[in-house]
């Protein structure tokens, strides 16, 4: 029986991977013939062991610059209209974009769970948010902050300028001022621990 290929191990196109009744094949990047699994391309195998699902990595999805749905983005709030805010992006699943052109928006639906009736309740501008891609219109990107890990993960005080502090799920102070303020926060607000590169 041939073996099947481990994580991070390197395949060929047309290498044979596993047995469906071992894995859930990737579209993209795998073919099934007589319940084996085949590489359809050369990269690195990647296994998601939760949803045992295998998929071939390329390097070029790894150093890629252009945006698809579900990347996760970080920007800056540039400015707040009556149902969106608009964010222009400073790194795309991770890596830097210096002078990026990329921009998106948040629809007040697209915000949280919860019902938020002003979008000035969840964001203000110069707010660094961390949002997934949802939707492409032209040059334009409909995100979402929907879940426990996205939101805003650094904050400005709107009257003094020092950065707030957690001090409730969505609530925020200003040691200097004493100010508060609420805002849709990532579950790691004041705590990023990603490690940004180019």
């Amino acid at each position: 029986m041939k073996e099947s290929k481990k994580n991070n191990e390197i395949a060929l196109t047309g290498q044979y991977l596993g047995v469906v009744e071992e894995y859930l094949p990737d579209k993209k990047s795998t073919f099934v013939r007589d319940g084996q699994i085949f590489a359809t391309k050369t990269g690195i195998v990647s296994i998601d062991k939760e949803r045992r699902a295998i998929e071939i990595k390329g390097h070029q999805d790894e150093d890629r610059k252009i945006i698809k749905i579900n990347d996760i983005i970080i920007g800056t709030i540039q400015f707040l209209r009556l149902y969106s805010v608009g964010i222009s992006f400073a790194t795309i699943n991770n890596k830097i974009h210096f002078n990026s052109s990329y921009f998106g928006n948040i629809h007040v639906s697209h915000i949280s769970h919860k019902f938020i009736e002003k979008i000035a309740d969840a964001f203000q501008i110069t707010d660094i948010v961390r949002a997934k891609v949802i939707k492409q219109e032209q040059n334009e990107y409909s995100l979402s902050t929907v879940g426990n890990n996205l939101g805003v993960i650094h904050a400005d005080c709107s009257i003094c300028g020092s950065t707030l502090e957690k001090i409730g799920q969505n609530k925020l102070k200003c040691s200097r001022c004493g100010n508060t303020e609420n805002r849709k926060l990532a579950s790691d607000y004041g705590n990023v621990t990603e490690n940004l590169r180019y």
